[in-house]
């Protein structure tokens, strides 16, 4: 489970628990053939603005990429991800 961690400047402190199961639904939705149209066709928009063209990535390779390294971030218990201390105060750390 990711844990987000925020502390304010006037000591209140937030947790959000991120499970992974969150991340693989994510990561299908990321994943699926729906999305990449759209962001497919958001592009056609932003074109005329762009020199050049990047060709989209298959989702078919995407699925197994993302898959990975939701199982890769399981097995990495306790490792810390983000430490971030603002001048504000505040506070942010994401951890494994």
């Amino acid at each position: 489970m990711i844990k987000v961690k925020i502390q304010t400047d006037n000591n209140r402190k937030f947790t959000i628990p991120l499970p992974y199961s969150m991340l693989r639904v994510c990561a299908s939705i990321l994943s699926s053939k729906f999305v990449w149209r759209l962001a497919i066709k958001g592009g056609y928009h932003q074109m005329d603005k762009s020199p050049f063209l990047i060709a989209p990535p298959d989702p078919k390779l995407i699925k197994p990429l993302l898959a990975s390294v939701i199982q890769e971030l399981q097995q990495r218990k306790n490792l810390i991800l983000v430490d971030i201390k603002l001048q504000d105060g505040t506070q942010v750390m994401i951890k494994l």
